[in-house]
């Protein structure tokens, strides 16, 4: 595969979007990184990796459809050649909807990213209820957990059909110790960073695996999942065409609704 010239990392201001940043900044020209803030050594600390690369921050809310699309208007006619999506959030809350009626949880960890993929051009969740597909009724952390997963795996599919010279992964990272737990409650927090160092890999090694799938000819075109270790899974049985048309529509339909909610929002 030929190297890339031009990489996008969002969610690149800490935890694995920021290692991953310093991991693909010696294999290409250009790098845009984008998060919701960028720590004052962010930029520098790429160049220390590779101090000819042409790197840029630009600011992203992923949990704001509206942001989402600001972004992808100034970006729309860029070539990026690696698309990088690992915004993150981790929180022990139920249903937390932001000034759109989106969870939180499902804006940054998929609705958001599916309005990204779609205007720029891991295969362990669980069963969407079809009547339910943004979890109003039936929401619980675990299955937006889960569901999230699923549709993330339906949506790489269609990605791939919509775009079938492109690669599309969608990557287990597994447990990786990053900084998401300093927002969880102080009886939980306390104990997960006891334990977190012990079961965890650190972002930096989880980087390399993520990195790897991007430079291996196996994975050059076409829909893939890949677990923590970069190696192939195989899709669950919730990978249907069925479902895949079904979760299409539903996302393209909510982020549509959204974004066309409030015409005088940015």
């Amino acid at each position: 595969m030929a190297l890339a010239k031009h990489a996008l990392v969002v969610g690149a201001s800490s935890g694995i979007g920021r290692a991953v940043a310093h991991e693909v900044a010696p294999l290409v020209a250009k790098l845009t990184l984008a998060s919701r803030s960028c720590p004052a050594d962010l930029i520098p600390s790429i160049k220390e990796r590779n101090p000819k690369v042409d790197v840029a921050h630009v600011k992203l809310d992923v949990s704001s459809l509206h942001d989402v699309r600001r972004f992808t208007d100034l970006h729309k006619d860029a070539a990026f050649d690696w698309i990088v999506m690992s915004p993150g959030i981790f929180s022990m809350k139920g249903r937390t909807e932001t000034s759109e009626g989106l969870d939180v949880k499902m804006a940054i960890h998929y609705y958001g990213s599916v309005r990204v993929l779609n205007i720029l051009a891991a295969a362990i969740g669980g069963k969407p209820d079809v009547n339910d597909l943004d979890l109003k009724q039936t929401y619980s952390l675990k299955r937006c957990g889960e569901v999230t997963i699923t549709y993330s795996d339906l949506m790489t599919q269609a990605f791939s059909e919509k775009a079938p010279l492109a690669s599309f992964i969608h990557a287990d990272p597994g447990v990786v110790d990053t900084s998401l737990v300093n927002g969880l409650p102080w009886y939980v927090r306390l104990p997960a960073k006891v334990l977190t160092p012990l079961i965890a890999r650190s972002p930096e090694d989880c980087a390399k695996f993520m990195l790897s799938t991007l430079t291996k000819d196996a994975f050059s075109s076409g829909w893939h999942f890949v677990n923590k270790n970069a190696e192939k899974l195989q899709p669950t049985k919730f990978q249907t065409n069925e479902l895949k048309e079904i979760v299409w529509n539903h996302s393209i339909g909510i982020i549509d609704d959204t974004l066309g909610q409030n015409a005088n929002h940015p």
